[in-house]
């Protein structure tokens, strides 16, 4: 996978799945909001499926750390030497990604919609919440939608051309 290339599960690229979009990488880039490092060592593909129980742990829990920095950083080249032990991870425990697809995602005032923390990625053409209504997600979640309306603050949304990508509440 030279440069970085986006694997995926299934076909489906992971980055493109669950990370961020290409414009919003760009904008990140731009601003100097980025980056996160990549993890300094990269278990050994083989290591994932040693026979001794501890080296495995230790080797899977690498890789799957250095999977998630992978999916949403703004600078993939980094992981590069690191992309043959997450394909492995990812063929070993043949990762599922959940993804809840609607058209309009509507919060009434008061109410509180709770994204499961098995969830990660809502993908709906926009999103409205009225008055003090919330969204909680109780895990990572990609946001991908056109429009985000209402009056609340969001923490960390980043929005680029027709997607929004970022988490609205973590509990």
């Amino acid at each position: 996978m030279p440069g970085g290339a986006a694997w995926g599960f299934s076909g489906t690229p992971a980055r493109a799945t669950l990370g961020l979009s290409e414009t919003a990488t760009k904008a990140l880039q731009a601003s100097g909001m980025c980056c996160q490092p990549a993890p300094s060592m990269a278990p050994l593909p083989e290591d994932l499926s040693h026979e001794d129980a501890d080296t495995r742990s230790g080797a899977r829990r690498a890789a799957y750390a250095g999977l998630q920095a992978y999916v949403r950083s703004p600078t993939p080249n980094a992981f590069v030497s690191q992309l043959p032990a997450m394909n492995r991870y990812l063929d070993l425990t043949k990762a599922v990604i959940n993804i809840i697809s609607l058209f309009d995602i509507e919060v009434a005032d008061g109410a509180t919609l709770t994204i499961s923390a098995n969830t990660h990625v809502v993908n709906a053409r926009k999103v409205i919440i009225h008055g003090s209504g919330r969204i909680v997600c109780k895990g990572a979640t990609t946001f991908k939608i056109v429009s985000l309306e209402g009056a609340r603050r969001f923490s960390q949304v980043v929005s680029a051309q027709t997607s929004v990508v970022g988490r609205v509440a973590h509990s």
